[in-house]
């Protein structure tokens, strides 16, 4: 577990209130440590300031929140399910990246590793090859949905102290599911059984959920689509390249599926990863999914930046997410920008503030 900070220019952009350093810190209020050469921001902070900018009593809410008389008031946190057909597009450096840009931003996050491969448990710091301990989110899913699992909080794995970035981790063990969750009745409900029984505990302590999902199609990844009608959509990462655009097409035709059997109305908003405006294939790719998928592309693409294949350096345990090692690089940037309208799209928001207050900046 780690104590973030950040610097005042990253502070000002991930807030997304279109406030300059000053009037931020104004709304902060607290005093600069003996131990700050340089101000720096926590993720506290921004949370404080998101508060006080709406005029909501952040202590009133967090009493709310975990009250008796909110018992059988509580929703699920808005979900966010990234998933792609193919592998090797970026979708988990991506998913990584968001959710800790989103925790510095304030909100707290669960990250939910569904993919066998571990890659997202292992760049947030979790070596899945030697803890012996993990308890994967399949655990949840293939067991008799009866009651709140009590043992959920137990395999949480922290990542950010104060409770904004907390992970369940992966390991190759979890393939196993798969193949069992073939045989169950309703498998594709077991995402949103799981979600469902444990909302209070959820709603009380994440503002959002992020699933990073296997390549392919896979009955983990499917249980999660269908569970992604609670925010509406899922989110599917995209390389402009010709097989990537062939997967992107399977992917929607297996959403159309699950809407035409289960009724649950799940759309897609597509994110433009590895983009490159001078390289020709990618103009060409870039065309088509302009003339197909118009409506659905987020206006933020990820451009390509070498230091997203450093997040993995086997070398360098010092390694992580990009916004942490280099948050000043242009990749780091373009993820705090489709950051901020990620939670304007899926409607993220603190306890107490209306989605529209937390994003009031004007998008460039």
């Amino acid at each position: 577990m780690r104590d973030v900070s950040f610097k005042a220019s990253v502070a000002t952009n991930l807030s997304g209130l279109g406030l300059p350093a000053k009037k931020l810190w104004d709304l902060v209020g607290r005093e600069k440590t003996e131990n700050e050469y340089h101000l720096k921001y926590t993720p506290q902070d921004l949370r404080t300031a998101h508060y006080r900018f709406a005029g909501v009593d952040e202590e009133e809410q967090h009493q709310r929140l975990h009250s008796l008389f909110e018992v059988n008031n509580h929703q699920i946190p808005k979900l966010i399910v990234t998933r792609m057909t193919k592998g090797g597009v970026g979708k988990t450096s991506c998913s990584v990246n968001i959710a800790v840009s989103m925790a510095m931003a304030g909100l707290k996050v669960l990250f939910i590793d569904a993919d066998p491969q571990a890659s997202a448990t292992n760049m947030l710091g979790v070596d899945s090859n030697f803890q012996t301990d993990i308890v994967h989110i399949g655990t949840f899913l293939t067991k008799k949905p009866i009651g709140a699992d009590h043992e959920l909080p137990k395999s949480i794995i922290p990542i950010f102290s104060g409770g904004f970035l907390d992970l369940i981790p992966a390991d190759i063990t979890m393939s196993a599911t798969d193949a069992q969750m073939v045989s169950l009745m309703a498998s594709h409900e077991r995402a949103m059984s799981f979600l469902s029984r444990n909302s209070r505990w959820l709603s009380q302590n994440y503002d959002v959920i992020i699933v990073d999902s296997a390549p392919g199609t896979t009955p983990i990844g499917l249980a999660f689509t269908y569970a992604a009608k609670i925010s509406g959509k899922i989110l599917a990462i995209v390389e402009p390249e010709g097989t990537c655009l062939r997967a992107l097409d399977s992917l929607e035709s297996n959403i159309n599926e699950i809407n035409e059997f289960t009724h649950a109305g799940i759309g897609i908003e597509i994110v433009i990863n590895k983009f490159h405006s001078q390289l020709k294939h990618i103009k060409e790719c870039m065309g088509v999914l302009l003339t197909q998928y118009s409506t659905k592309l987020n206006e933020n693409m990820i451009p390509q930046y070498s230091g997203f294949s450093r997040q993995m350096d086997p070398a360098n345990r010092a390694t992580g997410p990009l916004v942490l090692q280099d948050s000043n690089s242009v990749g780091a940037k373009a993820i705090f920008g489709l950051t901020k309208s990620l939670i304007k799209s899926f409607g993220i928001t603190l306890p107490g503030i209306p989605p529209e207050k937390m994003i009031v900046e004007k998008s460039t």
